[in-house]
């Protein structure tokens, strides 16, 4: 799977445009949620909103970059 690197003002600016899809910050990290109801029983599963779902984490790494799934390349 291709992945997409966001610098840090990428990576920002990306999350902030993003929001509204379920794109917000833990930390340092980039969370991607999206409701689902059998969120609670699953590893990656987020209670959020007054509901579950399913929490998708990207990680900054060494170099100060995320790199994220291309899937998301149409929000950037």
């Amino acid at each position: 799977m291709s992945k997409i690197v966001l610098d840090y003002d990428k990576a920002h600016s990306f999350v902030s445009k993003n929001k509204k899809n379920g794109f917000f910050w833990d930390g340092y990290t980039i969370v991607k949620w999206t409701p689902g109801s059998n969120g609670y029983m699953q590893k990656n599963g987020m209670y959020k909103n007054n509901q579950w779902g399913y929490a998708s984490r990207y990680e900054i790494n060494s170099s100060g970059t995320w790199e994220i799934s291309d899937k998301y390349a149409r929000f950037i």
